[in-house]
């Protein structure tokens, strides 16, 4: 199974701000989508809320410590941690994209649980709340950049585990 992070970062490491995204849209989510579709998608269950459905084409499964969480859509998986969320979606696919919050990809990296990060670098330094941190090249390797027209422009980069 392949885990990568898709994450879209300010040029200060925000990645939140009140339970939602510091910046306008910036176009990306149409490369979020031609990435992501088809596959299971993991998240927070407060990335989930800021989401508010299941997005089209993809398996939502939602972590969460709350054992009676009721994501209001039979579709949706729940998980009470991390190890049972990618185990319930490495049985529907090899490929997992974890989409949020902060507390996800941080527990995933700490475990060395992730593969690749699809990084959305977005030139503002906005306010915010929630942060990822610099990726480290002594543990990635930058396979691809390619800059975005957008408002504002925005770059893509990918990077594998070393």
């Amino acid at each position: 199974m392949t885990v990568t992070i898709a994450v879209a970062v300010g040029a200060n490491g925000v990645i939140g701000f009140d339970g939602g995204m510091p910046w306008p849209r910036t176009g990306d989510m149409r490369q979020f989508k031609e990435l992501t579709w088809g596959h299971p998608i993991v998240m927070g269950r407060a990335t989930y809320a800021s989401i508010g459905r299941p997005l089209p084409g993809r398996t939502s499964v939602v972590l969460t410590r709350q054992p009676d969480f009721d994501p209001g859509d039979p579709a949706v998986i729940v998980a009470n941690d991390l190890d049972t969320a990618l185990a319930r979606a490495r049985e529907l696919d090899d490929e997992v994209f974890l989409i949020g919050g902060a507390a996800v990809f941080d527990e995933a990296l700490a475990r060395d649980l992730v593969d690749a990060l699809v990084v959305t670098h977005v030139p503002l330094s906005p306010p915010g709340d929630t942060f990822f941190g610099p990726v480290d090249p002594d543990r990635w390797t930058e396979t691809d950049r390619q800059r975005h027209a957008g408002t504002p422009d925005y770059e893509i980069a990918t990077y594998v585990r070393r």
